[in-house]
C-alpha cells in the first residue's frame, strides 16, 4: 500500500466524513509489478489504522475505476480497519425524537380540546365533602 492520504469532506448541512485514499501495489506470480489499484474508504470515523508500506487485504465494490473498500485487514499489524458503526446511536436518537414529537402532539390535542373556562359544561359541578365548612 502506498500514497496514503486522508481528508475530511464537509457537507452542506454542517456534517462531514473522513475519506481515505491510497493505492494497492500488486505483483503477479513471477514478482512483476501490476497496475496499482486506487482505493477509497469513507466513514464518519474509522477504527484501526493503516499507513504507507503496510500489507493489506481489502474488500469492496468498484465505482468509477476506484475500489470503494468497506473494510480492510492490515496484515502488517493484524488489525481490522473498518468504519465506526454509529447505527445504534442513530436509531436511539430517532426513537427519542419520535417519542418527543408524539408527546408534543398529545399535549397539543389535550390543550386544544380543553375548554378555556376550565371544566367542560357537561361535567357535574364538584360538591364539597360533608366535613367541609366554608370560611365565613
Amino acid at each position: 500500500m502506498n500514497d496514503f492520504r486522508t481528508q475530511r469532506e464537509q457537507w452542506g448541512n454542517g456534517g462531514s466524513e473522513e475519506v481515505w485514499h491510497f493505492r494497492l501495489t500488486r505483483h503477479d506470480a513471477d514478482g512483476n509489478a501490476l497496475q496499482p489499484i486506487p482505493v477509497e474508504m469513507r466513514a464518519f470515523s474509522f477504527a484501526g489504522s493503516v499507513s504507507n508500506g503496510d500489507t493489506v487485504q481489502t474488500s469492496g465494490r468498484w465505482r468509477d475505476g476506484t475500489l470503494r473498500a468497506d473494510e480492510l485487514r492490515n496484515l502488517t499489524t493484524q488489525a481490522r480497519v473498518h468504519n465506526k458503526n454509529y447505527r445504534a446511536q442513530l436509531v436511539s436518537a430517532k426513537v427519542i425524537m419520535v417519542l418527543l414529537l408524539l408527546a408534543l402532539v398529545i399535549w397539543i390535542v389535550i390543550d386544544l380540546s380543553s375548554e378555556p373556562g376550565g371544566l367542560s359544561p357537561d361535567w357535574p359541578e364538584p360538591t364539597p365533602p360533608d366535613w367541609y365548612t366554608p370560611p365565613p
